[in-house]
């Protein structure tokens, strides 16, 4: 799914960095993350995101970054749909880096005071250069490479943006939002299922603490505890075509393209499965599969409407049950 563009598209656009009436936390602020302390002395007022969703957390609190990171859509201002309304309204036209890496000479252009990289390519060389043209923040302590949960990413942002208030607003709302849509779709409670996508050959699993089973999870969706075994340090797993059988489940929300798509179901071992049998799966279109790919406040809130109807339309076994408009099921 990451498409690595080889070219930059820098737009140095400045653009006011807190939504006006918005409370600010008093500065200086010290917070604490995985690659050590940064202390940023004054409210920041550019603000560079080199993460690959970050850009979310800000729009979600407010605020409205000079440069961000593209990591896939190929969309104005490595904006999606379910953040643009919230880009435009502050006014926000960062400019972009696109690619992979982090590109340090792109940040120094930016000309940053704070540096969000909670969810980035980073170690601890490229922090500690960063930290010299910033100050950075980085990944939440506690957690292994790329596991750390999105309510603990906006907090922290939060915090070192002094709009900690506003980020336990946006959680408790989408809390709620999710608790209802869960009341909602009592059926889903109980199920045994899994994000899954595919690439080089072979089918992608994702341990539980991912962010699209975790969301799965809040919905009552289990993933499997073998796949957590399964799991290595990265947080996924390749199993061969031959083995499809291990996502024989009551649901399986797949994260592919429409190529692949046709792959999986021209396989004989998966037409065998009662995942296929009984139209158990649920094939995202290109909108969901970003959404629950970059798994921010603005992403779910957004996904949550297409994503639970479809999930039971999916976990009731009739294959004649229509999934939502916009995504696509076995055999159609």
């Amino acid at each position: 799914m990451r498409r690595i563009l080889l070219f930059l598209l820098i737009v140095l656009i400045p653009v006011a960095p807190v939504a006006a009436g918005q409370s600010v936390d008093s500065f200086p602020i010290r917070v604490v993350h995985q690659y050590g302390e940064t202390t940023i002395a004054t409210p920041p007022e550019r603000v560079v995101s080199v993460g690959y969703h970050e850009q979310d957390f800000l729009y979600a609190l407010g605020i409205a970054p000079v440069g961000v990171h593209e990591w896939f859509g190929n969309y104005p201002y490595a904006t999606w749909p379910w953040a643009e309304s919230a880009r435009q309204a502050l006014g926000a036209a960062p400019g972009v880096q696109r690619g992979f890496e982090i590109d340090i000479e792109w940040v120094l252009a930016q000309d940053p005071d704070l540096i969000v990289a909670t969810f980035a390519p980073l170690d601890q060389r490229s922090y500690a250069i960063l930290s010299q043209i910033a100050p950075v923040v980085g990944p939440p302590a506690g957690y292994p490479a790329w596991g750390a949960p999105w309510q603990e990413e906006l907090r922290l942002i939060g915090r070192a943006t002094g709009t900690a208030t506003r980020a336990e607003t946006v959680l408790a709302e989408l809390d709620s939002q999710i608790k209802a849509t869960a009341r909602t779709f009592p059926q889903l409670s109980g199920l045994r299922g899994t994000a899954a996508h595919f690439a080089g050959g072979q089918i992608i699993g994702y341990r539980s603490a991912d962010g699209a089973n975790r969301l799965l999870a809040r919905l009552g969706i289990k993933t499997p505890p073998g796949f957590d075994d399964l799991a290595g340090s990265g947080g996924n797993f390749g199993i061969s075509l031959e083995r499809i059988d291990l996502l024989d489940l009551d649901v399986v929300l797949w994260l592919v393209d429409a190529p692949s798509r046709q792959r999986i179901e021209a396989l004989a071992p998966y037409q065998a499965l009662r995942l296929s049998r009984e139209a158990r799966s649920v094939w995202a279109d290109r909108e969901l599969m970003g959404a629950m790919s970059f798994q921010s406040p603005l992403s779910i809130t957004w996904a949550l409407e297409r994503l639970a109807p479809a999930l039971a339309a999916a976990a009731d076994g009739d294959p004649a049950t229509d999934a939502l408009p916009g995504l696509r099921r076995n055999g159609s």
